[in-house]
């Protein structure tokens, strides 16, 4: 019915190891049908969840919507994360604006070396920019100041 068929190469002893060893070799032949398994002939797997495990399981969930629902934020703890998100917003407002005059400083003091006219043009037009931003930076300092006061 089936002939099977070995073939095996000798091993290798200690004293003749050479770099490349041989691997044995075994040829197997059959003259037996081989019948493949198809998706048609497998059965889906039939799962029984007890009453208990199933009972668990909801309690567990009735839990986790308990959980979800905990963590709605409360108006007034709303209130105070959009005021902590105010106030960020409100740094980096102030940060921005203190960097703008900094820049615009640097760039009036470059411009002071020059006495020709467009120099001096320009150099006045960046006074009055960076008046205007100094203003702008104190209504944003004044603001707050004035909302840490209410808080």
């Amino acid at each position: 019915m089936a002939s099977i068929s070995k073939i095996i190469t000798s091993q290798p002893t200690l004293n003749n190891l050479s770099k490349e060893q041989a691997e044995p070799s075994i040829k197997i032949t059959k003259d037996i049908p081989v019948k493949l398994i198809t998706t048609s002939t497998l059965q889906p797997d039939n799962v029984v969840i007890s009453k208990e495990s199933q009972e668990k399981i909801d309690s567990e969930n009735e839990v986790n919507k308990e959980d979800k629902t905990e963590q709605k934020l409360t108006p007034e703890a709303e209130a105070k994360l959009a005021e902590e998100k105010e106030e960020s917003d409100l740094d980096k407002i102030i940060q921005e604006l203190s960097v703008k005059i900094m820049e615009l400083s640097l760039q009036i003091e470059q411009l002071k070396n020059k006495e020709d006219t467009e120099s001096v043009k320009e150099r006045k037009a960046l006074e009055v920019e960076l008046a205007l931003t100094k203003g702008r930076l104190e209504a944003k300092l004044k603001e707050k100041s004035d909302t840490a006061k209410l808080s």
